[in-house]
């Protein structure tokens, strides 16, 4: 396998999802299997594979949730030891980090 291929995980799930369907092909052909309930049997998969992709993206929002929260916890701290030592913090929303003057 090519540098290239290895570097992008993607691609790879393509080649791997396509194999499998048309190794699932083969064995419908091989079995004799009703167009309908290859149809339905594909609608599964996908229904499956979204229940997969929502979670994955619900638990990256968590994460980047959790992420803000403690960001925010931190300039909190950073504005109370400020206080504490008669400095005024200037926020740089920007970037994300306090700048002191």
């Amino acid at each position: 396998m090519s540098k290239l291929l290895s570097d992008h995980p993607l691609p790879q799930a393509e080649t791997t999802c396509g194999s499998l369907l048309q190794e699932l092909q083969i064995i419908w052909h091989e079995v004799g299997e009703s167009e309908s309930e290859k149809d339905r049997m594909l609608f599964e998969i996908e229904q499956e594979f979204l229940e997969v992709y929502r979670r994955k993206i619900d638990k990256a929002n968590c994460s980047r949730a959790q992420i803000r929260q403690e960001i925010a916890d931190s300039e909190a701290e950073l504005t109370a030891i400020c206080s504490a030592m008669g400095e005024r913090p200037v926020h740089s929303r920007q970037v994300g980090y306090v700048t002191y003057y």
